[in-house]
């Protein structure tokens, strides 16, 4: 079936979250995470390089790229404002709104860096300096406070800007695209708004021209002047002598593609423009290098938590299988363009194994990248520590907080979602929200204790007899699902992954399901060699590990007894998580003379090992930690 959208977003306005797990995130969000980072925006120089921009003096501070941070942060004070007032999180959004209005130049340029420390350099080095990667940023903070919240100061100055690029790029002017991808995506989102398809238009080229050679990158490459702006260019796009595209998605047009490769981000930031671009285009090619791409991806080279990107080098990925747990890079803001990409994969196609990635990468490698205080971050997500990782307050490269700050603001949006004669439900969080079906309002509430339950009711109350269907995903770590909705006449069908309930509701309909959730140990392919032996344990969509603070000892000690009961307790631990417990062997450290002992010297003892949601692992301070655990 053709890519064409058969789902769309709710406004965040008219969704109420009630789920006491995401609703205490977002609270986390609004008292503590906005506050630390608007703060560290200001310490850092980041607020005060468009102060600097406006008055035409001064030096630039920080790396080139640091007005993207100001622009996300700004759209997660959007997504914040949307569902709450909070007259702090309104001081923030004012002030970046003026200080970005003021440095913008009077042609629509606006790029601190170069504006501040090289103002005859704009333009000349795409490969690396993005300029449009920031300006993507910018436009996709002004679209949001556009529509969430009805404010176009934001958005006047991405459409001077837009306008600005478009006045230099283009089909029957300079060929250029940005080395970091994320025009092409925020393009789209502004022709949106605007209804302007001039932007859609010019995206679209962008997105064809990438990975056609020569290559814009190529000649900018040979700019000595312009290369010397960030001088570790030549190690990324040289390779044997010779230009090589690959870390930037460069290295085909985007209808070859068939693997994942390069920087994780940028990849799939491209992926996410180009999904957008394949709704309705009936381009059989694009969809499939799509379909192609994301199955290389989360079937050869995604890590089980959903992190993505296993090498530091490159930040980025390797080869098929390549994906080590202590060394694990699985940067947080990878794991944050997947759940972007796989949202577009799944309102094109339907289909709830784009769902299932998504939910995967949410509760686990995006959230592992936040503390539970909220103001604390990893860049990197490994699957095993020996006691060295700690998350900071703040990155030099700090594109990660506020990434994860937008997400948990627009969580709802990845919830639930409708159609024209739909409702689908594809992680059941607790919301409450009206949608229009044949010009008939109807009610929807949904009650959970999601993640710690599959069990949850789906209330639905239109103003009179309506008839839609109500779609409800069937994840895939489920092995059995229970519904019951009283009265109906007929079973669920199926579509997709989804159960489908397709009937005309009446007032006081209520739907119950339960995923039922039961803890299961997995084992990787064997051809991800560092997992040969191990097995990990997930319950419902949290992927588990085992800490050294709850364990007593090393988990890396541990061997665990895949046929013993797992306990699930309700706990009180780490702000409420569901605990488990199992039973296992471990190995005795003793002091020895010796570093090397005949086989069997060692002596092991019983032991009763205790796991946690990996995503809340180092909120106790730094210890040993392990996804993948050795079997009996």
């Amino acid at each position: 079936m053709p890519f064409q959208r058969r789902m769309r977003n709710i406004p965040l306005a008219d969704i109420k979250l009630t789920d006491p797990f995401w609703k205490r995130w977002q609270d986390v969000l609004v008292e503590v995470t906005l506050p630390t980072q608007f703060e560290q925006l200001e310490s850092t120089g980041r607020l005060a390089n468009f102060e600097k921009a406006a008055n035409k003096a001064g030096n630039f501070e920080g790396l080139w790229f640091n007005d993207s941070d100001v622009y996300k942060f700004a759209e997660a004070c959007v997504y914040a404002l949307a569902v709450r007032n909070s007259v702090t999180v309104r001081g923030y959004l004012d002030v970046i709104s003026k200080l970005v209005s003021a440095a913008q130049e009077p042609d629509g340029y606006i790029n601190t860096f170069f504006q501040l420390d090289h103002p005859t350099m704009k333009w000349r080095n795409l490969n690396m300096m993005h300029e449009m990667y920031c300006g993507g940023h910018l436009i996709e903070a002004g679209v949001a406070a556009f529509e969430c919240l009805g404010d176009h100061r934001l958005l006047d100055v991405s459409i001077k800007f837009a306008d600005h690029v478009m006045s230099i790029f283009g089909p029957d002017k300079k060929v250029g695209f940005c080395g970091h991808e994320e025009f092409e995506l925020a393009l789209i989102k502004l022709a949106g708004a605007t209804k302007n398809t001039q932007y859609l238009e010019f995206a679209s080229w962008m997105v064809d021209v990438r990975g056609h050679q020569p290559s814009p990158f190529e000649a900018e490459l040979e700019d000595k002047e312009a290369s010397s702006l960030w001088p570790g260019t030549g190690s990324l796009l040289i390779k044997d002598g010779k230009y090589n595209g690959e870390y930037c998605q460069d290295h085909a047009p985007i209808r070859e593609h068939t693997k994942v490769v390069g920087h994780a981000v940028r990849a799939m930031y491209l992926y996410i423009a180009a999904a957008e671009l394949a709704d309705g285009a009936n381009d059989e090619a694009l969809e499939s290098a799509l379909e192609s791409t994301w199955i290389n991806l989360t079937r050869r080279r995604m890590y089980v938590t959903g992190g993505i990107g296993p090498s530091a080098s490159n930040e980025g990925f390797t080869t098929d299988f390549d994906l080590p747990n202590l060394s694990a890079y699985a940067e947080t803001c990878a794991s944050c363009g997947l759940v972007f990409w796989g949202q577009k994969m799944l309102e094109l196609t339907g289909s709830s194994e784009y769902a299932d990635i998504t939910e995967r990468a949410i509760f686990n490698g995006v959230l592992s990248g936040i503390s539970l205080s909220g103001d604390h971050y990893f860049y990197a997500n490994p699957l095993e520590s020996r006691g060295t990782h700690r998350r900071t307050p703040w990155f030099t490269c700090a594109c990660c907080p506020p990434n994860i700050a937008r997400l948990i603001g627009s969580i709802s949006n990845y919830a639930v979602s409708a159609g024209d004669a739909s409702f689908y439900i594809h992680i059941p969080a607790g919301i409450d929200t009206t949608v229009t079906f044949n010009h008939i309002k109807v009610h929807i509430e949904i009650k959970s204790e999601y993640p710690w339950s599959g069990a949850f009711k789906v209330s639905v109350s239109p103003e009179k007899p309506v008839s839609f269907k109500l779609y409800v995903r069937i994840p895939e770590w489920s092995e059995e699902m229970e519904t019951d909705l009283p009265g109906a006449e007929e079973p669920a069908g199926y579509e997709d992954g989804y159960a489908v309930f397709d009937r005309t509701w009446k007032p006081g309909d209520t739907l119950t399901v339960d995923w039922v959730m039961n803890p299961q140990w997995i084992e990787a392919d064997p051809r991800v060699k560092d997992n040969l032996g191990r097995v990990a344990l997930i319950n419902g969509p949290l992927v588990y590990c085992a800490e050294e603070v709850d364990c007593g000892l090393a988990p890396q000690l541990l061997s665990v007894d895949v046929e013993a009961p797992i306990e699930v307790t309700k706990s009180k631990l780490l702000q409420g998580i569901n605990l488990l417990a199992s039973e296992g062997m471990a190995e005795i450290v003793e002091d020895s003379d010796e570093l090397y002992l005949p086989e069997g010297t060692t002596s092991v003892e019983s032991a009763s090992p205790k796991f946690i949601p990996y995503f809340a692992w180092n909120n106790r301070g730094p210890n040993n930690m392990q996804v993948w655990l050795r079997k009996l």
